[in-house]
């Protein structure tokens, strides 16, 4: 059923999302017509284009206003993938839970397809107010941030370690717990400090109020969303961070989760600039509860194996050719 506008003030070019409520009968009478026999009756475009007497671009550009506008609004309902993989994947990682995502994430932007499994892993754990949530970098957790998911009110949102010169946002660590501290409806907590600071000064931070009371929260934590990394894989930015380039001790390395590197078999790898890392370390981050893995892409099959096996997530948000590959990694 569609609902006719009723008068309003909106401008053009404002953002709607439900049905306009307004009426103009020269723009909203051609466009519910248009709707209607498009979506409903199932018409052709030239079909609507003889009955309203204008071209068929001029049908799409109607079809795609009523989009625009909220008069047409198109649910997706996506099925559940394979819940054998799930399990399968589940028991042989040794996880406490798994979460794919039906279709193909974009590794750049994931949260469209990804967001609600996350929302349905996070349901799972059952968060409260006053609760502490620890939020990673990277893009994958970057993307979702930004996304709508379901609220969390009173959350408390704590970065896993300090930022960087890198002006890439996904790795400006502050901003994205701002972010998912709004996304969420909770509250943000600080770590003003660089990832990589001198040893000096990093005895000396964690002797500050402001930092030591953040670190803190750490401890308290009841879940932490990571991303994980893949691994060796150029990219500058994480030397404008603080990493160095080309370490040797990291050569061998399949992955990262908030600059911890391991290798394929679980086995975590120490490097010369590690003890600089303003960072929430492996053995806090396995006393966490629930520690969700999150990544999409072939890219980071062995990267996903290496984190579970290091124990540095429990819990697996993904999408099923992500998925897929993992157990095709297993099989070998």
């Amino acid at each position: 059923m569609v609902k006719l506008p009723q008068p309003s003030t909106r401008k053009e070019g404002d953002a709607v999302r439900g049905p306009v409520s307004y009426y103009d009968p020269d723009e909203v009478e051609p466009m519910v017509t248009a709707a209607v026999m498009y979506y409903q009756a199932h018409r052709s475009q030239a079909q609507i284009a003889r009955h309203l007497g204008v071209s068929r671009p001029t049908v799409s550009r109607l079809l795609a206003r009523a989009r625009q506008l909220g008069i047409v609004r198109i649910e997706i309902v996506p099925p559940t993938a394979d819940p054998g993989l799930g399990k399968d994947l589940q028991e042989r990682l040794g996880l406490r839970s798994v979460h794919i995502a039906a279709g193909l994430a974009d590794p750049d932007d994931p949260a469209p397809v990804l967001a609600g499994r996350l929302n349905d892993a996070l349901a799972g754990i059952g968060l409260h107010p006053g609760d502490v949530l620890v939020v990673g970098w990277g893009r994958a957790i970057y993307s979702l941030g930004r996304y709508e998911l379901a609220p969390l009110p009173g959350v408390v949102v704590v970065p896993a370690l300090g930022g960087g010169a890198e002006d890439r946002p996904w790795f400006q660590a502050n901003e994205i717990t701002r972010r998912w501290a709004v996304t969420l409806h909770g509250t943000p907590r600080y770590l003003h400090a660089p990832a990589f600071v001198s040893s000096a000064l990093k005895r000396s931070l964690v002797h500050e109020e402001g930092v030591h009371s953040t670190l803190d929260l750490w401890d308290r934590a009841k879940v932490a969303l990571l991303g994980i990394g893949a691994y060796p894989k150029p990219d500058s930015s994480l030397v404008a961070v603080g990493f160095s380039d080309g370490d040797p001790a990291i050569a061998d390395a399949t992955g990262d989760v908030v600059g911890r590197f391991f290798t394929d078999d679980g086995t975590l790898i120490h490097y010369p600039d590690e003890p600089r890392l303003l960072g929430i370390t492996p053995d806090r981050i396995r006393r966490i509860p629930h520690v969700v893995g999150i990544s999409v892409g072939p890219d980071k099959a062995r990267a996903i194996v290496g984190a579970a096996r290091a124990r540095l997530v429990n819990t697996l948000v993904t999408d099923a050719g992500t998925a897929r590959e993992v157990a095709a990694l297993l099989d070998t």
